[in-house]
């Protein structure tokens, strides 16, 4: 925030300044360019381009702990049970499994899509690793690409 003219600087580089007090000390002062993404009805810092986690501070625990995104685990659990029971022969299709769950066969299939996650993604989502902008929501929005590499792309270019 430029407190002269009260607007958010939105871009620039990280720097500090050095000023000196009547004392004989300095007092530094330090700029980060940082952003606030929504996710959800949260909101999460994002640090500049190259800055893989803005806030951290260097302790042996981590300063922010890893997040579960409890509606993506709800999410990917029904969407492997589901797809084993399509590969099982006990469904024969989103349709039949969402007329079963008394849910919409849109719901099923947005479910489905999460059964062909990469394996590492799917692991960290279970970690918490997963950046803390990608969502359920945010999934669910995007063409996740069939292949594993094109996903793990996908999540390093969001990251």
């Amino acid at each position: 925030m430029n407190r002269s003219s009260k607007k958010l600087i939105p871009t620039g580089q990280p720097h500090a300044r050095r000023h000196p007090l009547e004392d004989g000390g300095v007092r530094i002062t330090t700029f980060v360019p940082l952003q606030f993404k929504k996710r959800g009805i949260k909101k999460v810092v994002v640090g500049p381009v190259g800055v893989d986690d803005p806030v951290v501070v260097n302790a042996p625990t981590p300063a922010i702990s890893p997040v579960l995104d409890s509606p993506l685990l709800k999410t990917l659990g029904r969407g492997y049970y589901w797809q084993h029971l399509l590969d099982t022969g006990a469904a024969r299709d989103a349709a039949e499994i969402a007329v079963r769950e008394g849910l919409h066969r849109v719901t099923v299939s947005d479910a489905l899509r999460f059964a062909l996650l990469a394996p590492g993604i799917v692991q960290a989502a279970l970690e918490g690793t997963l950046p803390r902008t990608m969502s359920l929501e945010m999934l669910q929005r995007r063409t996740i690409p069939l292949d594993w590499e094109g996903q793990r792309e996908m999540v390093e270019g969001h990251w």
